[in-house]
């Protein structure tokens, strides 16, 4: 064991000697390797960039085009260089991709690799914007870019290694004979004392007298004699720690484990009644809205029909009326009497016969249309009030979006382009007229938010438990308080006659009583997300 540490003593002093002459000696290589790979690596990154820049411009117009081959063309065209692992196209709003070369799967875990991308815009030919489409990526191995750097570092850095090794043994025999000879058998006799019953002294050598390790030796002397006397008592003192500590360890991990388990527990079942909380005031809510609903809507209906069809049978009259004066009219100039055809003048002159005439019908028509709104209005709250009465059925969410899409005119709209992602998603059990409502009302939002263009993205997803439809748009958005309020009845921020704020009210409670689920995410100027949850269990809520 002596001789082990003396030779564990002699190498960390050879390794620090050897050490310190290597690094001083690379010191300067060092400096001058790392400037020539920075050189390197610059030029390497400049001339793929400009590669990548130089295919900018067909990239765009390829992608914009969906032109496979000649995306695929440009991408074949920068794996020439061998340094390039991988190069793709990435369309940002869709993902749709293109790549060539290496699949990043296939690239060894090793490998350091090196991404160079620039943005494609839509082309100019086809928009004066400068909407960004798309990103044209490419990979470079590392490796391969450094390789014949590494050669060269390498000779350099093994011609200097041996060098400086040379000068370290040299150093490494003059420390042997004056320090570290005398300092082995110092420790030789240190590492004999049985530590039991130490009577040795320690002397050191005449060549290291009246020096630190000649102080270090006398203290050492010192200590041996006081650990004879303190080390069963430590024995003792350390048994008795250790097994307090053993013991109190298993204690704190066994507590340790109950609470994280309590906690997660405990945060799960607050989560869950959080949830549940606000399902049940939610559709607590809605169903006093329902019946309140109902009730104006009963109360409403009665009177609005007996004016719609007093206002048939007013406009019937005043049409004969109108004729009757036509009539009378015509047979004033049959009148003998000046004074009476001038008495019948001034009257058809005082009451603007021809205006009346003209503007009459105008307000019927005006009233009619009133009117036709407020029935709208009672149907929509009728609908908000019976929504949970209508059997339901197997439904395909795909196929009742394209309806709605072609309904609304959304197919081959001028100034919105539509993108639907629906294909694949499993049947749910719901009333086919009620979604139709719920997909239309939301439409119906997105178009109102788009009037100077834009576009509306559909896509789908599905689980074990749900079905999801996600509606977004790119249109003015809401802000954070409006999202907070949208489901509110009446509540709208369209222009006075542009909406009634029932729309998204009854959508809400269309999904309620469907098990299902309606959230919005918006933000002002950045557009507008909904997303529709339909579960597959038939759940309903009263």
């Amino acid at each position: 064991m002596a001789q082990q540490t003396a030779s564990s003593i002699e190498k960390k002093l050879t390794l620090y000697v050897v050490l310190c002459s290597v690094l001083l000696g690379l010191l300067f290589s060092g400096v001058q390797i790392g400037t020539d790979y920075v050189v390197e690596s610059q030029r390497f990154d400049e001339n793929a960039q400009r590669l990548i820049n130089g295919q900018r411009v067909p990239s765009a117009l390829a992608l914009y085009n969906y032109d496979s081959g000649s995306m695929k063309a440009i991408l074949d065209s920068l794996l020439v260089n061998p340094a390039v692992l991988a190069a793709r196209i990435v369309e940002r709003k869709t993902g749709y991709e293109i790549s060539a070369g290496a699949a990043p799967k296939d690239i060894p875990s090793n490998n350091i690799v090196r991404a160079y991308s620039v943005v494609l815009y839509e082309p100019e030919a086809y928009s004066s914007l400068k909407r960004e489409i798309g990103e044209l990526i490419l990979l470079a191995d590392e490796e391969q870019v450094r390789k014949g750097f590494e050669g060269r570092a390498l000779t350099t850095l093994l011609l200097d290694i041996l060098r400086n090794i040379v000068l370290a043994f040299v150093l490494i025999l003059v420390f042997r004979t004056r320090l570290t000879g005398p300092i082995k058998r110092l420790a030789a006799r240190l590492l004999d004392v049985d530590l039991q019953a130490p009577s040795l002294s320690l002397e050191v050598e005449n060549a290291l007298k009246y020096t630190e390790l000649d102080d270090l030796a006398c203290k050492m002397n010192d200590l041996l004699r006081a650990v004879n006397d303190e080390i069963a008592q430590r024995k003792n003192a350390e048994s008795r720690v250790r097994l307090l500590n053993e013991q109190l360890e298993e204690k704190v991990k066994d507590r340790t484990k109950e609470l994280h388990a309590s906690n997660h527990q405990l945060q799960n079942s607050i989560d869950e009644l959080q949830r549940t909380q606000n399902l049940l005031l939610q559709a607590q809510r809605m169903a006093s809205l329902g019946h309140l609903a109902a009730g104006m809507a009963h109360e409403i209906n009665n009177p609005v029909a007996i004016v719609y069809s007093n206002i048939a049978t007013l406009s019937e009259y005043l049409t004969e009326l109108i004729k009757l004066a036509e009539q009378y009219k015509q047979a004033e100039n049959q009148i003998g009497d000046v004074s009476v055809r001038k008495v019948l003048a001034n009257l058809r002159q005082s009451i603007d016969f021809d205006f009346v005439r003209e503007d009459a019908p105008d307000l019927v028509r005006a009233s009619k249309s009133s009117l036709e709104r407020v029935r709208n209005i009672v149907g929509e709250l009728r609908t908000f009030a019976n929504s949970d009465q209508q059997e339901k059925s197997s439904l395909n969410l795909k196929a009742v979006m394209d309806e709605c899409l072609n309904d609304y005119g959304l197919l081959d709209h001028d100034t919105i382009r539509v993108y639907a992602l629906l294909d694949g998603l499993p049947e749910v059990k719901a009333v086919r007229s009620q979604v139709m409502m719920v997909f239309g009302k939301i439409l119906q939002n997105a178009i109102d938010a788009l009037s100077k263009g834009g576009t509306i993205e559909i896509a789908g997803e599905y689980d074990d438990e749900s079905v999801s439809v996600f509606i977004k748009d790119t249109g003015v958005g809401m802000s954070e308080e409006d999202v907070r309020c949208a489901i509110n009845p009446f509540f709208t921020r369209k222009e006075i006659g542009a909406g009634i704020g029932l729309g998204l009210t009854v959508a809400y409670n269309l999904m309620l009583n469907h098990g299902g689920e309606l959230s919005i995410n918006s933000e002002n100027g950045k557009g507008t997300v909904v997303i529709l949850k339909f579960p597959f269990t038939d759940v309903l809520f009263d």
